[in-house]
């Protein structure tokens, strides 16, 4: 047994080494300290089973020697006080302060010292059991069972706490949030367990790049956050970032398959962008947010007015629920002429918001906001029963008399996910009695999916039979094999071709697209028509139909009515 025996008073020193040896203990070493200096030192250099610690040794106490072992050794030794005091409450001091035993100078024989130590040996076991079963417990609670990082509970605790230390030291700490870019595509198309081992790789990949003073944590699903500690410049953070999304552009092997990953990430600086753990996650995750709208695989850097702007998205996003309830949207109409005649042939419903506080808002505002929260399924019924509405008044206005144009719908990308879309589009034509062959449904191109699902959706509603139309045909990834597919039987130029024509080679593309499509037999729309010149060059080209701003904005229903309906219904 190893002994370490802390005490200024020499007499006291040679006194417990007599008894020791007489206590018929197994003893093999007893040092001696005469300072808290020495005493603490060879705490911390020797791995002594028991320490013998005096109370009294100037200029410290007892407790505070003990305290500064305690934090250097973390426990690893059986401590037992000695004091010429028999204050219970200062005994009972030196228990809660982390010694196993408290024993009287004057008390001291070989038997009571031996029980002592043999007493506070066995203490300090148990202890150091319930400690480790503890540090066990504390391990399972702020780790992620999956990845083996740190979890949302250890963030929340750590972020707090830096917070709490930076706001003394003054120095910076920077939170940055990740985000894994498509993750549902992944575990929709390979399956959840292929979802867990990609996050298992991600986790094991973004540990390469962090210092060692920097927490990486799984906060849950596909997003993580690092914690990055007394960076010198704030440059370092770009650095930082460059090298976690670079640690991500190696394809990964999950399951057989070949999946590459790509991640937005916010960035929030304290206390720059905010003085607490609340505001600092807030600002992270606005920053992270539009990493994503700014096409993802990205770095964002938090500003304020940028969250101002964000807070207006929100806002708008909010309204936008009220508005579909609240009747504030309405439909306008555009019409669109015969190439040759001039004449009405057809027309396009265009949504848009009359919003209570900020007038019209165009749908390029409002649209994506809906696109992104799911709101577009009811927007996108909304518009197609109102539209239909619309054209039956005219159609029952008319008295029998033949309707000789046709009413164009826009449709989301989005809405081919609403299976139940077919059935609400036969459901409208039925009960406005409309002939399906006088309504299209226009999608744009650029944002067309070619799955199994969308061919399927596209073919259920064309079996309807109602017209489908792509727009802004030619900005997109259509080819042959793509279009072939899909069951379009109109393509509308997208209006950059048509604006552009008084350039020789937008000129010439233009010419090569009608010619492709009256080749394989669709119908075309030249939109955005805004000069006679342009006007004339797509009559050149035998376009079917002509539509823009030469001919009509798009206006209410009842303008519609009085400018291009007038006469005719």
């Amino acid at each position: 047994m190893d002994i370490l025996i802390i005490d200024d008073d020499a007499v006291d020193r040679m006194s417990a080494i007599r008894t020791l040896r007489q206590s018929e203990l197994s003893l093999d070493k007893i040092d001696q300290a005469d300072t808290a200096t020495d005493g603490i030192r060879c705490a911390a250099e020797n791995g002594y089973d028991i320490i013998l610690l005096d109370y009294q040794i100037p200029p410290s106490n007892g407790i505070e020697i003990l305290r500064e072992i305690r934090g250097g050794n973390d426990y690893s030794t059986a401590i037992v006080m000695l004091s010429h005091s028999n204050d219970e409450n200062l005994a009972l001091s030196c228990i809660e302060a982390g010694a196993q035993d408290f024993v009287m100078k004057s008390e001291i024989t070989a038997s009571r010292l031996k029980r002592a130590i043999l007493i506070s040996q066995e203490r300090h076991s148990l202890e150091q059991q319930v400690r480790e079963s503890h540090e066990r417990l504390r391990y399972i609670a702020e780790r992620d069972s999956l990845t083996g990082l740190r979890n949302r509970y250890f963030f929340d605790e750590a972020l707090r706490d830096a917070i709490t230390k930076n706001s003394r030291s003054g120095e910076q700490l920077v939170l940055m949030l990740l985000d894994l870019d498509n993750f549902k595509k992944i575990n929709d198309v390979l399956g959840h367990q292929a979802g867990d081992s990609l996050l298992q790789e991600i986790a094991r990949r973004l540990e390469n790049p962090i210092r060692k003073s920097d927490k990486l944590c799984r906060l849950g699903g596909d997003e993580f956050a690092i914690l990055v500690y007394d960076l010198p410049q704030l440059e370092h953070v770009r650095l930082l970032a460059d090298r976690i999304l670079k640690s991500l552009e190696k394809p990964m092997i999950i399951q057989g398959q070949t999946v590459a990953v790509t991640a937005s990430i916010g960035v929030a600086t304290y206390p720059l962008c905010a003085t607490d753990a609340t505001g600092l996650m807030k600002c992270a995750d606005v920053a992270m947010y539009r990493a994503k709208e700014l096409g993802r695989n990205r770095v964002q850097y938090y500003s304020h007015d940028f969250h101002q702007k964000m807070v207006s998205r929100m806002q708008l996003e909010f309204d936008l629920k009220q508005a579909i309830q609240g009747d504030q949207l309405i439909l306008f109409f555009q019409p669109q002429l015969d190439t040759h005649s001039e004449q009405l042939v057809g027309v396009e419903a265009l949504i848009r918001w009359q919003h209570h506080d900020l007038g019209i808002i165009q749908p390029d505002e409002f649209i994506p906001i809906a696109e992104e929260s799911d709101l577009i399924i009811d927007i996108g019924r909304w518009v197609i029963q109102a539209a239909c509405r619309q054209f039956s008044q005219w159609v029952d206005a008319a008295q029998g008399t033949h309707i000789h144009f046709s009413i164009a719908v826009n449709l989301s990308a989005r809405q081919l996910k609403d299976h139940a879309l077919s059935e609400f589009l036969q459901n409208c034509l039925k009960q406005y009695n409309i002939p399906a062959d006088l309504v299209e449904l226009e999608l744009t191109e650029s944002h067309l999916e070619n799955s199994l699902s969308a061919i399927e959706m596209l073919n259920s509603l064309s079996d309807t039979g109602v017209k489908l139309s792509l727009d802004d045909f030619g900005t997109g990834y259509s080819s042959l094999s793509h279009l072939s597919q899909f069951p379009f039987s109109i393509l509308k130029i997208d209006k950059s071709f048509v604006q552009s024509s008084d350039d020789e080679k937008q000129r010439t593309l233009l010419r090569a697209i009608c010619a492709f499509a009256h080749s394989l037999g669709y119908e075309t729309v030249a939109e955005g028509i805004e000069t006679e010149a342009q006007k004339s060059f797509c009559q050149s080209l035998n376009v079917n139909r002509l539509q823009g701003y030469l001919f009509s904005q798009p206006i209410p229903a009842q303008a519609f009515e009085n400018i291009w309906l007038q006469g005719t219904i």
